[in-house]
């Protein structure tokens, strides 16, 4: 396993292990496969218990998205939030016992996290997530 040495503010050495690939991509796994299961479950609730199909055809086209677009807020949230409340972990990630970090060693602000979540969503609606995989490599 990789590690990188960080050299603290009173010149201490800390190692620390990288991630291994297979880790991240499990982890990135595990999470859709929580978030599929939110989809999931809203969706059989909302049409199978609420019967909202019948509410739904006498919307406009800009109002259902509108409405799909809040009820599926936390799908597109869920990796900010975790992130930020979790300390770097979404529970891919915990579970795969992995955690974001700054480069110097120290854990990383909302801002942090906030910019990952844009560059994120820039690269897998832009390229299907193919820059994040070979830069990962």
């Amino acid at each position: 396993m990789s590690k990188i040495a960080i050299n603290t503010s009173q010149n201490v050495n800390i190692n620390f292990n990288i991630a291994s690939i297979g880790d991240r991509i499990l982890a990135f796994f595990i999470d859709m496969i929580i978030k599929a299961a939110y989809l999931i479950a809203l969706f059989v609730i909302l049409y199978k218990v609420l019967n909202v199909d019948n509410v739904l055809k006498g919307w406009d086209d800009w109002t259902v998205m509108a409405f799909f677009g809040i009820i599926t807020l936390p799908v597109h949230l869920y990796t900010l939030v975790c992130e930020s409340l979790m300390e770097g972990q979404t529970f891919g990630k915990k579970i795969m016992k992995i955690r974001v970090v700054k480069i110097d060693g120290y854990q990383a602000s909302f801002g942090d996290y906030f910019i990952r979540w844009i560059f994120r969503i820039v690269d897998i609606f832009s390229c299907g997530g193919i820059v994040g995989l070979i830069t990962v490599i």
